[in-house]
């Protein structure tokens, strides 16, 4: 029990001062390269419009880039027993399941704003072409997760 206390203590710890860490994470060079997302000629005039693609757009960068990172970390520990990890695996899985989990949420937030979006789309003042360009973003999503599956399908062989 104390090394379970221990672990969850120092998990915290990490958490924290990554959290307030403020020098800006380069990211690994491996990682698929970050999506633009393309504004629609329809929407070009729709600042909200605008703001919210440009919004998707960095949050599936960061979901994409998490789950690299998962698969580029987590392999060696993702395999192992629990019982038979160190204290520093333990703190590295449980950083990557939180780091996994937020970013999940977040992407699923994206998905769930854009479907409000595209639903109250006629009250925001967008006409049917605009509502059809604003897909861009599911299929963005979509080819990503896409990209990530033929990049990763036989690393866990």
């Amino acid at each position: 029990m104390k090394q379970l206390t221990k672990t969850v203590f120092l998990l915290l710890i990490v958490l924290l001062a990554s959290s307030c860490n403020s020098k800006k994470e380069k990211r690994n060079l491996a990682f698929l390269k970050p999506l633009k997302i393309e504004i629609p000629q329809e929407l070009e005039s729709n600042k909200d419009a605008i703001e919210f693609i440009k919004s998707s757009e960095k949050a599936i960068n960061e979901f994409s880039d998490n789950i690299e990172e998962l698969a580029l970390e987590g392999k060696e520990i993702l395999f192992k027993n629990v019982d038979e990890m160190g204290a520093i695996d333990k703190i590295k899985l449980g950083k990557m399941a939180v780091q996994f989990v937020s970013n999940s949420s977040q992407m699923a937030d994206v998905l769930i704003k854009a479907q409000k979006y595209v639903e109250d789309a006629k009250t925001n003042g967008l006409d049917e072409n605009q509502i059809k360009s604003l897909e861009i973003i599911e299929k963005t999503v979509e080819n990503r997760i896409a990209e990530i599956n033929n990049k990763y399908k036989d690393y866990f062989k």
